[in-house]
């Protein structure tokens, strides 16, 4: 509703908030129990039902906090292809390559973690790189540095010796 007397404007938000408690509260106010929220109508016009996964889960979020991305729906399974998917365009790289060796690394750490865990708020906090939408962008940008680092060959030596002082900072 419009500004009013009874309604007063919402608070401008500009960024995010300044500490990491103010961080965490903010994360935690996109999160809802599903007991509250139910993610389906009845059809009866009575209570909203949770869906099984919902009910399983037992949390529904209900909005990233972030403009531009959206709640992914399945986000470990999306996960599980992605991180399928990078290790699959990593075997195209050389194995002593320093890329695929770090990036192997860090895609199996994490692949693990969500076979074994089967809560997202966990994976979140156990990765702790951002919620797990960006962690899903995170992957996807990955795969696609993945494919093209194969396609560049950043590993094999240069096709003509470097010009002299070319690394020396400052010059």
């Amino acid at each position: 509703p419009p500004s009013s007397p009874t309604h007063p404007p919402p608070p401008l938000s500009r960024g995010p908030p300044a500490s990491p408690a103010q961080r965490s509260a903010a994360r935690a106010g996109v999160w809802e129990r599903a007991d509250r929220l139910g993610a389906r109508c009845s059809g009866t016009g009575g209570p909203a039902e949770p869906s099984a996964a919902a009910a399983m889960a037992g949390v529904l979020k209900k909005t990233t906090g972030l403009v531009g991305l959206a709640v992914a729906q399945n986000p470990l399974e999306k996960l599980r292809i992605l991180y399928t998917r990078v290790l699959t365009a990593l075997e195209a790289i050389p194995p002593d390559a320093a890329y695929r060796k770090y990036t192997e690394q860090i895609i199996n750490e994490r692949f693990n973690l969500i076979k074994l865990e089967h809560d997202v708020q966990k994976v979140e906090e156990k990765i702790n790189c951002g919620q797990v939408e960006e962690i899903i962008t995170q992957a996807e940008n990955e795969l696609s540095l993945a494919k093209k680092m194969a396609k560049w060959k950043p590993w094999e030596p240069l096709i003509d010796e470097a010009p002299h002082n070319q690394w020396k900072w400052p010059i």
